[in-house]
Parts: structure tokens; sequence; C-alpha cells
């Protein structure tokens, strides 16, 4: 749990800084290119993700969609989605009875 916290901390310290670096970019004289999710896996993986073009499914679609989001909307819902499934839980105590 702890793990991933952490990790869950990092990726949204992470999203972040890739918001601020999109808003440099933005107010930057030259035309707006931001850093997209596909960019991002390119930069990670070393490949570009595979979409298919022709008959796609419902999975191509949502892929494609997830692959053309900011890549820190997709970093920061990670590691919010990692904080709230590791955070802590308080435990649960059976109520003593007294008589």
């Amino acid at each position: 749990m702890l793990f991933g916290r952490v990790t869950g901390w990092l990726l949204v310290g992470l999203a972040v800084i890739m918001a601020s670096a999109d808003a440099v970019m933005a107010l930057g004289p030259q035309d707006y290119v931001g850093l997209v999710t596909a960019d991002f896996v390119l930069l990670l993986a070393g490949h570009s993700p595979d979409t298919a073009e022709s008959g796609r499914s419902l999975f191509d679609s949502v892929q494609a969609m997830v692959l053309d989001l900011p890549a820190w909307v997709v970093v920061g819902g990670f590691g919010a989605a990692l904080l709230v499934a590791c955070r802590r839980r308080p435990r649960w105590r059976r109520p003593m009875f007294r008589h």
C-alpha cells in the first residue's frame, strides 16, 4: 500500500509538471504543440502504440481517444486512481457490548 501511495504521489507530481510545461508552451510566441499521450508512450516504450484504422472495435476507438488526450490528464488520472485505491482506511472494530 505504501508503494502505491508513493507512486501515486509521484505520478500526480509529474502531471503537475507536465501541465505547467503545457501552459508555458501555450503562452509562448510559437505555435502551441502540447504533449499528447501517444508522444509520452513513445518516449517511454520506444515505439508508437498501434492504432488500427480499419475495422475499429470499441477498444480501438477508446484507445485512440485516450492517446489523443494531453499526457498530464492521463498521468494525473492514473496517479489519482492509485491514491484512492491505496489510501489508508480506518479499521472496523467490533463494538464491545457491556451490560
